[in-house]
This record gives C-alpha cells, sequence and structure tokens, in this order.
C-alpha cells in the first residue's frame, strides 16, 4: 500500500521541464502527506497537461457518500480494471500523482521501523492514479480526488512491505495520461511490471509516524 508521501523540495520549474506542463496550481508542500489531504497530480485535456491539487481519496462521481475517500486512498494494479470502484476512471481519467518521496513501515519483532524510499536519481517519483470529479447533489460541492495505484514490490522493496506505489517512467506518461486511449489491458500490463533498481531507501525515526508532524525531521536519515 501507499498511505504517507512527502511531497515537499518540489520545484515549479522541475515540474515544467521534466513533464512538460505549462503551469503549476499551487499545492502545499509537506514532508507527511496522509490521505485525504490535498497531493499534486497531472491529467490531460484537451491535449494539454496541467497540474492540479486533488484531495487523497478517490470519490467516484456516483458515489453516495464522499467519505468513501477515506479508504480509496489506494487501489490495486491486478484488479483496477474490474473493481466497480475505479473501473470507470481507469478507462479515460488517469493522472500521474507527484511526489519526492513515499514511507513504508517494516514489521519486525512487533516492531514498526518507517523507512522514507525516493527514486535514485533525485527526479519526482511519477506514481500511477485515477481521479474524478463528484458533486454534492444538496450543496453544490464539487471535489476533484483522485487514488495512488500499487503493485507487488520490487526486490528491492520486499524486504520493507510487500506492497508499493506504481512508479511510472517518462517513456510512459504520453499513454497513461491519454484520455482517449482506453485499452485497458495494455494500460494494466503497464501497470504490474514495475521497474527494478529505480529506488533508494533508508531508514528515518518515528518522528513521521505521528501524522501531525513536518519537516525535514521527518526524512532524516536513522
Amino acid at each position: 500500500m501507499c498511505g504517507r508521501i512527502s511531497t515537499a523540495g518540489i520545484s515549479a520549474d522541475i515540474l515544467k521541464a521534466h513533464f512538460d506542463i505549462e503551469s503549476v496550481f499551487p499545492f502545499t508542500l509537506s514532508y507527511n502527506v496522509v490521505p485525504t489531504l490535498q497531493i499534486p497530480a497531472i491529467i490531460e485535456q484537451n491535449n494539454i497537461r496541467k497540474l492540479e491539487a486533488f484531495r487523497w481519496g478517490l470519490i467516484p462521481h456516483w458515489a453516495r457518500d464522499k467519505n468513501i475517500m477515506a479508504t480509496a486512498f489506494n487501489a490495486r494494479a491486478e484488479s483496477v480494471v474490474h473493481k466497480p470502484l475505479f473501473r470507470e476512471s481507469i478507462k479515460s481519467k488517469r493522472c500521474l500523482v507527484l511526489a519526492t518521496g513515499f514511507y513504508e513501515w517494516q514489521v519486525s519483532c512487533g516492531k514498526k521501523q518507517p523507512y522514507y524510499i525516493f527514486r535514485a536519481d533525485k527526479r519526482p517519483l511519477a506514481f500511477a492514479g485515477l481521479w474524478d470529479v463528484w458533486e454534492d447533489d444538496v450543496t453544490g460541492e464539487a471535489i476533484e480526488s483522485c487514488t495512488i495505484i500499487t503493485t507487488a514490490a520490487t526486490h528491492q522493496m520486499i524486504p520493507i512491505h510487500e506492497r508499493m506505489p506504481v512508479v511510472l517512467e517518462r517513456d510512459i506518461y504520453d499513454t497513461w495520461l491519454d484520455p482517449e486511449f482506453n485499452e485497458t489491458d495494455v494500460l494494466q500490463e503497464l501497470l504490474i511490471a514495475p521497474k527494478q533498481d529505480v529506488l533508494e531507501m533508508y531508514p528515518v525515526s518515528n518522528y513521521v509516524s505521528n501524522s501531525r508532524n513536518d519537516g525535514e525531521e521527518c526524512i532524516e536519515r536513522l
């Protein structure tokens, strides 16, 4: 799974250059982002890529209750094409969720040791994601939300956790973001075979385990 990320250190210039986007929507930079908060994601509409802030936890447009967000912050790559919660979004509402890193907890002898995980080349992480817009029938409130897709862990991640977010490479961005491309079997293949040896990781203190904590101390090597 992926239930904690860092967006600290993402610069507008890097995003524009690496992801071919013209403008960057303001979003909060934080070392300790949890589901239901806002996270940055890139979508493509009318052949234009744009970065916006989405609430982390997918609320499908047909949902009766927005509180589903709290449990829909991840989607499994193996079932995303068929699961009712995600099967509409996978066809045309795909996004790249951006982060500088994410956290996972290794369980050993009854204790949980947090790790900070990031790209070895120090570029921003681009997680495969899905998005949708939900509107309250009574108040008219509109919420843009998204979820991060997870897959089986690479050999690097297995000692820490059996699952990890799908990290997409640059040569896949065009296909993934294209809302006109709806060959779900091809899309699913992109999700279940993550590239090896892309990530680095190291243990950090339990300071990050408290979601109220923020700052560089979250990513300081233990």
